[in-house]
């Protein structure tokens, strides 16, 4: 700035005029700062003190007005962007609200008070399996995010998978398809929808800076390829009946196989043809065996072979006059319901003799221990009769006629002699039941 340019300042300073001037009514002065800088351009903060505010905030390059910020309810502070030749050393700004003090000067600084940037981490690697660029739908892809562990001092928080696609570039370039804190992700295509760039990234816990995002891995492209189901019908020809699959007008260079149902292996394979978008198969030779068939086709794009789905199955019929095999694939519904109700009956079978068994067990020792119990009470009363004392009473006979039955002042002493014949008298075995 030149000489002149202070002594202008400093006059207007120490006059006191419009940007200094102080009038007692008026609120209390504002303050302006300098926030950011913005490549060319600086914001300036005019913030009026605490409890204070107004509806309208002005900008002014010492006396000149330059810009005004209007609100519809009070506000506290406005921001002024100040823009080319207006963000020079040799400016000097001041603001005010309302009908505030006018706040001090304040000249902006060129130089940026933003935070230097800190670099992100380093960005990590993108692997899918298959490698292919080419899958179909209802397809899983497994993709890994590599993160460079010589670099990193501590495992990653989380791992992100993100699309970008056409359809979102419309609200915004990338999607999240998954967050995880493992590097596999599973995913299964749906549709035409989920083709496009894949890329990878994960997230660190720093010291200084927090949480932060590490670059964004090389994209990964996926194109999903709709193939249509093929059709599988048997048509009559002049030799031999023939099972003919029909794939699809888009994919004219596929080729065709016959499965039959159940097998992993085709029984037929027809090249793809540039005419036709079908192949044909004689099947006379197994016309016996009434089995089912079912055909797909494959396309081949770029370094893949995209398979289909496979066709409805077709049941062969038999030949007239002769007796065909019933074939597994059409006996498995009968087969699992006889073989259910086998089962069931087996276990209602071995549920009864189960019973039964337990029956006749419970009857046999029932028994047994009847049996048993009439041994030991017999038993017991012949030990008890064993152990009974037998008692010889002597007795005195005496003459039924004789004087012992008279009165007894006619009774005369007789002299005792044995007699054992007198019917009166009986000899007990037991004394202990008299």
């Amino acid at each position: 700035m030149s000489f002149y340019g202070y002594l202008l300042i400093a006059f207007i300073i120490f006059r006191q005029d419009f940007c200094s001037a102080e009038q007692p009514s008026n609120p209390e002065a504002p303050t302006l700062t300098q926030t950011s800088m913005i490549g060319s351009s600086v914001e300036l903060l005019c913030q009026a003190p605490q409890g204070s505010g107004g509806l309208e905030f002005k900008l002014f390059k010492l006396r000149t007005l330059v810009d005004t910020v209007s609100y519809r309810s009070k506000q506290r502070e406005a921001r002024f962007v100040l823009k080319g030749i207006d963000t020079s050393e040799e400016n000097w700004y001041c603001c005010q609200y309302e009908n505030s003090i006018i706040s001090p000067y304040f000249s902006p600084k060129l130089k940026s008070t933003a935070k230097v940037p800190v670099a992100p981490p380093p960005s990590p690697r993108l692997v899918v399996e298959p490698s292919s660029e080419y899958v179909v739908t209802d397809q899983t892809l497994s993709f890994r995010c590599q993160a460079p562990a010589a670099s990193l001092n501590q495992p990653p928080d989380a791992f992100l998978l993100i699309q970008r696609t056409r359809e979102t570039s419309m609200t915004g370039p990338y999607k999240l398809v998954s967050r995880s804190q493992q590097p596999l992700f599973s995913v299964k295509t749906m549709g035409r929808e989920d083709s496009g760039d894949y890329v990878c990234l994960y997230q660190l816990t720093l010291p200084k800076t927090g949480q932060v995002n590490s670059s964004t891995s090389q994209p990964v492209h996926i194109t999903v390829i709709d193939l249509p189901v093929p059709t599988l019908s048997l048509s009559k020809n002049d030799r031999s009946d023939v099972l003919e699959c029909v794939g699809s007008p888009a994919f004219p260079q596929a080729y065709f196989s016959l499965f039959r149902v159940g097998s992993l292996f085709p029984e037929a394979t027809r090249p793809f043809s540039l005419t036709e978008v079908r192949g044909r198969f004689p099947v006379a030779n197994h016309y016996e065996q009434g089995e089912q068939y079912q055909c797909q086709y494959t396309v081949q794009l770029g370094n893949s072979n995209l398979y289909s789905k496979m066709s409805l199955p077709v049941n062969l019929p038999c030949i007239q006059g002769k007796q065909c095999t019933p074939s597994s694939t059409g006996r498995t519904g009968k087969a699992d319901l006889v073989l259910i109700i086998g089962s069931v009956s087996a276990g209602v079978l071995f549920l009864m003799v189960v019973s039964l068994l337990s029956f006749a067990i419970h009857r046999h020792i029932k028994k047994m221990a009847e049996k048993r119990r009439k041994r030991e009470q017999d038993k017991l009363w012949q030990q008890i009769h064993i152990g009974d004392p037998i008692i010889d009473l002597p007795l005195q006979p005496f003459d039924c006629n004789s004087q012992d039955f008279e009165p007894a002042f006619n009774r005369r002493p007789l002299v005792p002699e044995p007699i054992y014949d007198c019917p009166m008298m009986t000899t007990f075995t037991n004394p202990a039941l008299l």
